[in-house]
């Protein structure tokens, strides 16, 4: 994929990721410098994903693609977005706060797949997981290019990968 074609995938995710960002904690996000990746070490001690699959028409010929967001954070940012978000005080990681970066990378994954939608994408998506743990490493799919972004905003900052490849 050309890096134009992939600036033009990706950018229906960061924008839902920075409306996700204003209307559920009520601050700004600023992307930063997007970068190839070259590894499979997440940034951060906690990391949200959620797979895609599914076929895009291009030039009258349908293709299948697959690929993954990832958004890593420290433990200290994850407690600041999961406080503001749930509107309660988190002090330290716990069950009643764990799947609030699953349930970002949903609504960014809904939100960019429907704006993807008018692109010709027929996206399916799995179930949001996470990973918790200092140097864990994130399974992207085979044979894809994975791109992070740096994120900043009030509440800290974190790292938002994405991957795509055409089959």
């Amino acid at each position: 994929m050309n890096v134009e074609a992939y600036v033009k995938f990706s950018k229906p995710f960061i924008d839902a990721l920075k409306d996700t960002f204003k209307i559920m904690l009520s601050t700004e996000l600023s992307a930063h410098s997007p970068k190839m990746k070259t590894h499979n070490k997440a940034h951060g001690e906690i990391t949200a994903m959620i797979g895609m699959t599914g076929t895009v028409e291009k030039d009258g010929k349908v293709q299948d693609f697959n690929g993954l967001i990832a958004l890593s954070f420290s433990k200290e940012v994850y407690l600041k977005i999961a406080s503001a978000m749930l509107m309660q005080e988190f002090t330290d990681y716990h069950e009643d706060m764990e799947d609030t970066g699953a349930e970002i990378a949903n609504i960014v994954m809904g939100n960019a797949k429907k704006v993807l939608a008018t692109q010709g994408y027929k996206i399916g998506m799995s179930t949001p997981t996470r990973v918790k743990g200092l140097n864990h490493e994130i399974k992207y799919p085979s044979n894809t290019t994975v791109i992070e972004t740096s994120m900043s905003c009030a509440l800290g900052d974190f790292v938002f990968d994405i991957c795509y490849r055409e089959n």
